[in-house]
């Protein structure tokens, strides 16, 4: 599903649109409108018995068509069952947390345009450009 473009109406609360489709459908792999699914993820998920109420699908994150760092690795529910909610209105988490899968087949993520907005609130923290270089040795040494 494509919030973008399979949600009726304008969005107000993520959660409630992504919510919207779990009501309809037993299982869901979200997409956003600046995001592409790739064609190995579409063959492992075609061929998928899960496991687990929902998935972290691994994000290939670029700016502007080019890779950043910084902004990587970044795993998010993207393939998700009717057995978890989603809760917040933007940047919506999933409830329970706990359990779920990972999924190293990528979707690409294209940011285009400036940042308008800041991602989480630690950005406004001192220390932050610190705590993203350890961020970023713990996922490496995790091999992720």
């Amino acid at each position: 599903m494509n919030l973008g473009t399979d949600y009726p109406g304008k969005i107000e609360y993520f959660a409630d649109a992504r919510n919207s489709f779990l009501s309809k459908h037993e299982w869901v792999l979200f997409v956003d409108n600046d995001e592409e699914a790739s064609k190995m993820l579409l063959k492992y998920l075609s061929q998928l018995e899960p496991n687990y109420p929902y998935y972290w699908i691994r994000r290939i994150n670029l700016h502007n068509g080019r890779y950043r760092e910084a902004f990587n690795p970044d795993f998010a529910p993207r393939l998700v069952s009717n057995r978890v909610k989603f809760v917040g209105r933007v940047h919506e988490k999933v409830v329970p947390k706990d359990p779920h899968g990972i999924i190293d087949l990528p979707i690409i993520h294209n940011h285009l345009g400036s940042f308008s907005y800041k991602n989480y609130w630690y950005q406004d923290l001192p220390g932050y450009r610190v705590w993203l270089g350890v961020k970023k040795a713990i996922e490496v040494i995790r091999d992720r």
